[in-house]
């Protein structure tokens, strides 16, 4: 008989030409094997091997899942975060493994990077990696990806906690900070800044590219920022990165060090994990729409593409709230 049973699993035994062909079907339903036998007798019968193929390990594997990427009609943004999930993994302990052996244990304690955020960007482009493997029949399955917890950035900077982080954080921290603080710049766009696009008559910066198309966008400059700014311009520079790193490939300091820097210094000073260096943009989001009342205006400062996620920033004013109830109870008790 072709196919014969050891334990509960399925095996194949034929013979073609004179020579003996014997293997697993990998399964204990005799329906699927018998697919598996048929499909193993016409490889067979066409002269094709079937010694089953070594799975690439992931650093093989990675230039070819990025070519891909470079060709499908994916969206830019989606490209961006594709490669930069690659670069993550290939720093990742995975880098040497087979497609076929990550499991899912692997995968859960594999450190990709200390922000949520990137390590979900890691994450997301595993499974989509693996699941191209999948398709092109390099790997028969692809392990269950759980994403990382990310809590909301929409914690305060209180005023407390400015003045212990900008005392206690070193260059160029503490600058990056305060620009957030007072510009409202995605923290990329702030480590991407470059002379040339500053105004300094009209104490404003042209950010030229960033997360939407609304990132192009002139932005008003505190004036503290112009002095910080002004003692960072060396011989009246007039073009190349505000924030220079000779250290990066790109010339410019790198997000990953910056917070893993104001990490530390927000552990030292006892400011709770909740507390990211984002959070400083939600803060002047939320003070410019309690002082302005316009969000129009702080929406196109922000970059923001949707009126939505300015909407956002509107916290409602609950001591006002209380104040409106205890007035009106107090009526009530005076018969008023």
């Amino acid at each position: 008989m072709a196919l014969f049973q050891r334990g509960e699993v399925w095996y194949y035994l034929f013979y073609v030409s004179g020579k003996r062909y014997r293997g697993s079907t990998k399964t204990k339903n005799l329906k699927q094997a018998t697919r598996v036998y048929a499909h193993a007798r016409v490889r067979a019968e066409s002269g094709e091997s079937l010694k089953p193929k070594r799975a690439p390990v992931i650093q093989d594997f990675v230039p070819r899942f990025l070519e891909w990427v470079d060709k499908a009609m994916l969206e830019p943004n989606t490209k961006a975060d594709y490669k930069n999930g690659c670069r993550l993994i290939l720093k990742s302990g995975l880098l040497g493994m087979r497609l076929d052996q990550i499991t899912q244990d692997d995968i859960e304690i594999t450190r990709f990077h200390d922000s949520p955020h990137s390590t979900n960007c890691a994450l997301r482009t595993l499974s989509r990696l693996l699941g191209k493997a999948r398709d092109w029949k390099l790997i028969r399955e692809v392990p269950r990806i759980k994403k990382a917890k990310v809590y909301p950035r929409d914690r305060m900077v209180t005023t407390k906690d400015e003045k212990e982080l900008l005392t206690a954080s070193p260059h160029p921290l503490r600058d990056v900070l305060m620009v957030m603080l007072d510009c409202g710049m995605r923290n990329g766009e702030v480590v991407r800044m470059q002379w040339e696009y500053i105004n300094w008559e009209a104490t404003s910066y042209f950010n030229p590219k960033g997360k939407t198309r609304k990132a192009r966008r002139a932005i008003p400059l505190s004036e503290r920022v112009i002095a910080v700014l002004k003692e960072l311009r060396k011989e009246e520079q007039n073009e190349g990165w505000v924030f220079p790193s000779k250290k990066s490939r790109s010339g410019h300091i790198e997000l990953s060090g910056l917070e893993h820097m104001f990490r530390k210094v927000a552990r030292r000073l006892g400011i709770p994990e909740s507390l990211k260096l984002y959070c400083a943009r939600h803060t002047f989001g939320t003070v410019a729409m309690a002082e302005t009342k316009n969000p129009g205006l702080v929406k196109d400062v922000m970059g923001h593409e949707s009126l939505t996620t300015t909407m956002g920033y509107l916290h409602p004013d609950v001591l006002q709230i209380k104040q409106v109830i205890d007035r009106r109870n107090q009526q009530k008790e005076t018969g008023q």
